[in-house]
């Protein structure tokens, strides 16, 4: 894969793209990905909704940022 950066041609091994195309959740690649809109944290949209189902606490996996404490669902994009 090649990505041009003022007319220089840079090569990027695909392994390289791998951790923002995996969901941290499932450990898989990014199924309908969905974004956590207050700390931009993106996940398999099933692995997200089952975490927050099950989570007592409405934070993000990955970080630990609230979610909208009223309704976290809201806030998935």
């Amino acid at each position: 894969m090649a990505i041009l950066r003022s007319n220089k041609e840079q090569r990027i091994k695909l392994e390289e793209l791998n951790p923002f195309i995996m969901c941290e959740l499932c450990k898989g690649y990014l199924i309908k990905p969905t974004t956590i809109a207050e700390c931009l944290h993106t996940f398999c949209r099933s692995c997200i909704v089952q975490y927050l189902q099950e989570s007592e606490e409405n934070i993000c996996p990955q970080c630990s940022t609230v979610i909208h404490e009223t309704n976290p669902f809201e806030m998935l994009r």
